[in-house]
């Protein structure tokens, strides 16, 4: 069956959907593709390893319809603003990290405890200028002297202890072991509570702990309605 290997953008969407990968499975009985029943859709990295999924092999599958271009938390986009669904909660997704994967990167979890911090934001689509909080207000943040890690590529721009993760599943094996996150709206937070890790989310201009927030965490945010852009 023709499946789609999603792009790194949309982590924090397959999190999201990975919630409702595991309520059909359970519903049901059945294993879950993600998709409109002639196209699948699939990011490894957010699903490897996860025993709900389909395979090839398996004949009694449940399509999921939530997928690019049909996303439950999305009510319309308007040129190039989304409209966001009022009456859509993320549920806590899952993610399946295994024995093995620890193995081959514990020498770079840091031993003690340690707090996830993530100032940036990806600078390849217009709309995540609106996800940052201000480099100034990162800075005084991070000048108290707590153990923060920050995680990310080369590109990187590190403000704090950096520890190089070149795929997001090496971020997900040191995010599974911190004390605490601090980051704004993406796919670290969504992984977070996926997790089960304490969080403090900073939400600003583009949408709002209603849309996409976790009661789990504590949501910084002014009230004002998301811009969606």
């Amino acid at each position: 069956f023709p499946v789609t290997i999603r792009p790194a953008s949309l982590f924090g969407t397959w999190i999201m959907a990975s919630a409702d990968v595991r309520d059909a499975n359970l519903r049901t009985g059945k294993k879950v593709r993600l998709g409109d029943g002639s196209r699948f859709f699939i990011d490894p990295q957010v699903f490897g390893h996860n025993p709900r999924m389909a395979t090839k092999a398996d004949e009694e599958v449940v399509c999921v319809p939530n997928y690019p271009g049909n996303r439950p938390y999305i009510q319309s986009v308007t040129g190039k603003r989304i409209i966001f669904n009022d009456g859509f909660r993320p549920k806590p997704g899952e993610l399946f990290l295994l024995d093995h994967e620890y193995s081959e990167w514990e020498r770079k979890i840091p031993k003690g405890p340690f707090i996830v911090v993530e100032p940036n934001v990806k600078d390849k689509y217009s709309h995540t200028v609106n996800k940052a909080w201000c480099d100034h207000y990162w800075d005084e943040l991070l000048r108290h002297d707590l153990p923060w890690v920050q995680m990310g590529d080369l590109n990187t721009k590190p403000k704090t202890r950096h520890i190089q993760t070149d795929k997001f599943r090496q971020a997900l094996l040191i995010l599974s072991r911190a004390s605490l996150f601090v980051g704004t709206d993406g796919g670290l937070h969504h992984a977070a509570a996926a997790l089960d890790i304490p969080s403090v989310v900073i939400w600003t201009g583009f949408t709002s702990p209603k849309h996409l927030g976790y009661d789990s965490h504590v949501n910084i945010h002014d009230g004002s309605e998301p811009c969606g852009t």
